[in-house]
């Protein structure tokens, strides 16, 4: 069976409403965006196809759920996906917005980076990860985000926001070899890589099976494998949002991944341990898990 194909990368919302968005924050604050983003968001959670995309996670994190429910935990995950972009707005706009992270978490990060081998942070699509990528100054070096850009997508990252340059540099997974070159040559260089642990992008050969919320999907092991192949450590990083304007970082693990065979079947107790780390953060967010497509399906959608 071939895969499914998402379309990822892409909000939902047209040019003109984003500009709406965009020009609320400029003239009134985040508060302006947030106060519109309730009745928008009720709206949007109005729709079926809207409650369908979220009804795969809600389904296993909650279980059975009623239409009532359905509903209410659909509007509460979308507010909170619509507060990160605002915030994310806001942030390149503003030049505004906080952080709540400790002086260890940071020493951590430098401390691994400071052997030699790189870097991989390694995180997921929840919580404010699109902020958490701008503000990391306090690493030395060069950074990179393994990051698809939708060239229909209406959403502006922090950089075109402020019309500079971003503090790091994109590596595109749709690329030659999925970026895999370009990722292993920063590795071996001794810098920092930015990844999402949590979709496959690209050929489903490129993922195992693991457990995540008591079912099995897929993920891609492509990271610990250059981790295995350069020495790179792995830190497991999500960044909760706080509250307007805060979010924070939650360091769940390091991983130091053994040298060893190329065969997937390898890292699949590596992969596990990350999904494990993402299972608590959604236990503890529940309504911070923005991977918008049914991991559990059977063919086994994957990022497009």
């Amino acid at each position: 069976m071939e895969n499914a194909q998402e379309v990822t990368g892409r909000s939902n919302a047209s040019k003109l409403k984003h500009t709406f968005m965009y020009a609320l924050i400029f003239i009134g604050g985040r508060w302006l965006a947030y106060a519109f983003l309730y009745i928008v968001v009720f709206f949007y959670t109005l729709s079926p196809a809207i409650r369908k995309k979220a009804m795969p996670y809600l389904s296993h994190r909650f279980g059975n759920l009623t239409a009532w429910k359905i509903f209410v935990h659909t509007y509460r995950l979308n507010l909170t996906f619509g507060r990160t972009l605002i915030d994310r707005a806001a942030l390149g706009i503003l030049g505004k917005t906080g952080v709540s992270s400790t002086e260890e978490e940071r020493e951590l990060c430098r401390r691994e980076l400071a052997r030699g081998k790189g870097l991989i942070l390694l995180s997921a699509h929840v919580g404010c990860w699109q902020m958490a990528v701008n503000l990391m100054e306090f690493l030395p070096g060069r950074k990179h985000v393994l990051y698809y850009k939708n060239p229909k997508d209406n959403d502006k990252t922090v950089a075109e926001h402020g019309k500079r340059k971003a503090p790091f540099e994109f590596i595109n997974p749709a690329g030659p070899l999925g970026g895999i070159v370009e990722m292993m040559a920063a590795l071996q260089k001794g810098e920092v890589l930015c990844a999402m642990g949590d979709r496959v992008f690209g050929n489903d050969k490129n993922a195992v099976t693991v457990q995540f919320l008591g079912g099995s999907v897929r993920v891609p092991y492509s990271f610990y494998r250059l981790a295995a192949a350069t020495g790179a450590p792995i830190i497991v990083m999500f960044f909760p949002w706080l509250t307007r304007g805060e979010f924070g970082s939650m360091t769940m693990k390091v991983l130091y991944v053994k040298e060893q065979s190329p065969l997937k079947e390898n890292y699949v107790d590596y992969a596990q341990q990350f999904v494990d780390e993402l299972q608590k953060f959604c236990i503890k967010y529940p309504y911070q898990f923005f991977n918008y497509f049914n991991l559990w399906e059977n063919d086994h959608a994957t990022n497009h």
